[in-house]
């Protein structure tokens, strides 16, 4: 498996996909799918620099909780 901070990293960037490359393929694939929902809705009621803001929140989270998985 890849390294947990790795893991971080990518998660920040695509929330979601750092627990998909470390095993967690249900949560990793929900956290990517409600972020692009989530992202798409603010995106369309409000201003593009609050959708931007969104994802950036989004991704530190799951930045973190893909860096907290243990090991495998």
């Amino acid at each position: 498996m890849v390294h947990r901070a790795i893991a971080g990293v990518i998660s920040f960037v695509l929330p979601g996909i750092g627990q998909m490359i470390q095993g967690e393929y249900r949560n990793g694939f929900m956290i990517f799918l409600l972020t692009l929902i989530i992202f798409g809705l603010i995106d369309f009621l409000t201003e593009n620099w609050v959708a931007e803001i969104a994802w950036l929140v989004i991704g530190i989270v799951a930045g973190y909780l893909a860096y907290q998985m243990p090991e495998r």
